[in-house]
């Protein structure tokens, strides 16, 4: 998008501030009695116009609702940080899961972690209550063989890591705590590795958004899916030789 079309579009959105709420209106629009508008969930809760103090009508704005149909909105999120735009019909499904609202402890599965806050925070979360599993660096180890969690800060993003061993398979994949379109600029590496040092097993893949969950991540099979008697190729002293490295693509 130019710049013209950029700040037409910020002019128009203007015009589809809801005066109760200030949030951007999406149909039905309904009109007072002289014209004012007001969108649908504060029309429900109000009677009289907030700027003219007029009984609400139930006829609709049709005119801006078809101008509405044809803008970019951007995310409820944006103070936060988001900085997507989306048509009507995505914008919704997209707030509903934008981790630029609130989130859950990136931990909480496995250590029942009630904390919600902003992403931002999440560092400095896991940083205090939870510093054995963070990492602030691009490459890190692991060497359990059992099923391991780690958050990851480099780049200036958050990534969280998780292998788990199930019917007799270790998995392991990384997501970006960020959208798809923005977990698919990084990559990351996993390095088996025997005890004498040689590179035996290096597979790469993409990152995952953090909206798949990674049960689905691991179904895809877009991660590391190797099975235990290779694995156990790869134990050093009862621990694991491998390597995770995250990368720009």
């Amino acid at each position: 998008m130019d710049d013209l079309s950029r700040a037409l579009d910020e002019d128009l959105l203007k015009e589809l501030e809801c005066p109760v709420c200030m949030e951007y209106m999406v149909p039905p629009i309904k009109l007072c009695t002289n014209g004012h508008n007001i969108c649908s969930k504060c029309r429900e809760r109000v009677t009289y116009c907030p700027t003219c103090r007029s009984r609400f009508t139930d006829i609709r704005n049709v005119t801006l609702e078809n101008i509405a149909r044809k803008l970019k909105y951007p995310c409820a999120n944006r103070q936060s940080g988001c900085l997507e735009l989306f048509s009507i019909e995505h914008i919704t499904k997209h707030q509903a899961a934008c981790v630029y609202g609130k989130i859950k402890c990136p931990l909480q599965l496995v250590l029942k972690c009630s904390w919600n806050g902003l992403k931002y925070d999440v560092k400095e979360h896991v940083k205090s209550e939870h510093p054995r599993f963070l990492y602030e660096k691009s490459t890190f180890p692991d060497i359990y063989l059992s099923n391991t969690w780690a958050v990851v800060y480099f780049f200036d993003e958050l990534f969280t890591y998780h292998k788990e061993i199930k019917e007799s398979r270790y998995y392991a994949a990384v997501q970006l705590i960020g959208t798809s379109s923005q977990a698919s600029k990084y990559k990351c590496e996993f390095t088996l590795r025997v005890a004498n040092g040689i590179e035996q097993i290096s597979n790469t893949f993409l990152v995952h958004g953090y909206s798949e969950d990674f049960g689905t991540i691991f179904n895809s099979g877009k991660c590391l899916n190797l099975d235990e008697e290779t694995v156990k190729n790869f134990v050093v002293d009862k621990k694991l030789n491998m390597t995770v490295t995250l990368s720009t693509v």
